[in-house]
Order: structure tokens, then C-alpha cells, then sequence
């Protein structure tokens, strides 16, 4: 399970929301707070620390005091940087750390975003290679109501197969004590003739169904889901019907040049979907 908790910090709403969120993760053992401030100067010195980063660790130490798991140790980290992107900071110290997950907001402080994903989150989605969890407060509140809390991401788990090694069922084992119901979710995308289609149907809801038999052998409720169309559309219109609390999806990517290691649908996923959304990467990094 993820054990050790990665939370790039950057005191917006959407970073408020994920500490509510935390208790909702079992199993954590340490969770670190990280925030980037820009240098002043080409080159640092203890002389010359910028006021800016003292400041932020006081707030992050405040942030700390908030967080109510007392099994669990939590961690404040500042970095300045005097040059590149604050993601690739957090995608540096995630791999110092050997963290087991990254918890981060879809959206920023900053005014231009990525349509709806937000530059930092989009990069890490992109290139880090550690699992990510990307979730934010409903709706675009001025300020985080206190009454806003984070609900059980684990009641009704929708699980988006798409038939690839390692199955997606797999790298979820850790998570299936937790969960109260799976939605196995599939989606049809290709197809030269309607009864191309029917019978690619046909094979989805049978690969289905074996799945559903293991996860049923487990005490979890599953439910299998074809549909034909665009892969990332029909999930995310399922994840609003279906009141899904959790969408998990891998990554499917190839690493390349610029080691680019999630696929299409993840990213389209990641940009519009409202639900929380699970990408799990490390499968990657190992092959």
C-alpha cells in the first residue's frame, strides 16, 4: 500500500483538500510536505537564504500541526531552486525519497493553467514515474469551506481495463481490503463493422468476467462495464453516472527520449475528469 506520502504543497485549495484527504489513505507511514520557492540569487549561500523560504517552512510547520494521524510521521521539506520547473523538483526529491505515492491537486496557484490540469501536475503526471493521485475540492470555491470534506475514495472503485500487462486488477492487490465495490470498466474503440464490434464486446464482457470471479472471491462486489466509443469520454462519463469515488488507471505509455511514460487516455482522463483519479506508474519504471 502506499506507505510513504509524497504531498507537493502549495497552499492553494486544492493542497488544503488534500491533507482532509489523508486519513482516507490506510496503511501511511510517513508523509512528507514539500514545497519549491525561487531563488534570489544565481548562486545561494547560508548568508543569503531567501526570505521567502524561511517563511514557507514556518507555514508548512503550521500545515503539519493540522494533520491529525498520530501513527504516522510527517515530514516538512524546502527546497530553492534557482533555475527549471518546479515539477521537476518534485519528480527529483520523489525519487530521493523512494515515495509510494504522490498526492497532488489538478489545479495551481498560478493564473495560466493547462486547461484544466495544472502546469506542475500536468509535468509530474507526464514524467515522474511514481504513482500519482490527483484530486481536488468540488467545484472553484474563493476560499476551502471548513464544512468541505474529503468523502471515502474507496467506496465504489472503478477499474479501467484495458487488457495490457500487467492487468490493472494486479498492481490494485494492496488496495482491495478497502474497497466496499469495484465498477471493471472496459471500452470498445475500435471497429471496421458493427459486428466487428459486437463480438470485441462480446470478448470484453467474457476477459470481464473472469476478473469479477476474483474480485467477488474476495468479499467486494464487482460490476463489469463494456462500452462502445472514445476510451477516455466513455470513462469519464461512466465515473459521473455511476457516482464513482475513485478512478484508477494505469499508465501505458512507452518511456522514450524524453520519457514520456503515460498514454493518451490517462492524460485526457486526467485533464477533464471530476473524480478523483489513481494513475499507477511504478510497473513502468520496473519493465
Amino acid at each position: 500500500m502506499f506507505t510513504k506520502v509524497l504531498i507537493p504543497y502549495d497552499f492553494s485549495n486544492d493542497s488544503e483538500y488534500i491533507i482532509r484527504c489523508l486519513k482516507n489513505i490506510p496503511q501511511i507511514r510517513e508523509i512528507i510536505l514539500f514545497h519549491v520557492t525561487r531563488s534570489l540569487y544565481l548562486i545561494s549561500t547560508p548568508e543569503r537564504e531567501n526570505p521567502e523560504t524561511d517563511y514557507a517552512r514556518l507555514r508548512l510547520e503550521k500545515v503539519k500541526e493540522l494533520i491529525e494521524m498520530p501513527r504516522s510521521k510527517v515530514r516538512v521539506v524546502v527546497e530553492e531552486i534557482s533555475g527549471g520547473e518546479v515539477s521537476d523538483a518534485i519528480i527529483r526529491i520523489a525519487d530521493r525519497e523512494q515515495v509510494s505515492l504522490i498526492m497532488m491537486g489538478r489545479r495551481g496557484r498560478g493564473v495560466i493553467e493547462t486547461l484544466l490540469l495544472g502546469s506542475t501536475a500536468w509535468d509530474v503526471l507526464r514524467y515522474c514515474p511514481s504513482d500519482l493521485l490527483l484530486i481536488h475540492p468540488p467545484g472553484k470555491p474563493l476560499r476551502l469551506s471548513p464544512g468541505i470534506r474529503c468523502p471515502d475514495l474507496f467506496t465504489n472503485v472503478m477499474l479501467c481495463k484495458d487488457f495490457s500487462s500487467p492487468g490493472i486488477e494486479d498492481l490494485c492487490m494492496d488496495i482491495y481490503p478497502y474497497v466496499t465495490s469495484v465498477e471493471l470498466f472496459h471500452a470498445v474503440t475500435k471497429g471496421d463493422s458493427e459486428e466487428e464490434v459486437n463480438h470485441a464486446v462480446k470478448d470484453a464482457k467474457e476477459e470481464l468476467e473472469k476478473v469479477a470471479i476474483t474480485c467477488n472471491g474476495k468479499d467486494i462486489t464487482c460490476n463489469i462495464h463494456v462500452r462502445v466509443g472514445d476510451a477516455a469520454d466513455e470513462i469519464i462519463r461512466f465515473s459521473e453516472e455511476k457516482n464513482i469515488s475513485l478512478i484508477v488507471a494505469k499508465s501505458t505509455g512507452r518511456q522514450g527520449i524524453v520519457k514520456k511514460i503515460v498514454g493518451g487516455t490517462t492524460e485526457a482522463i486526467a485533464r477533464s475528469a471530476k473524480k478523483p483519479l489513481l494513475v499507477l506508474k511504478k510497473h513502468d519504471a520496473r519493465s
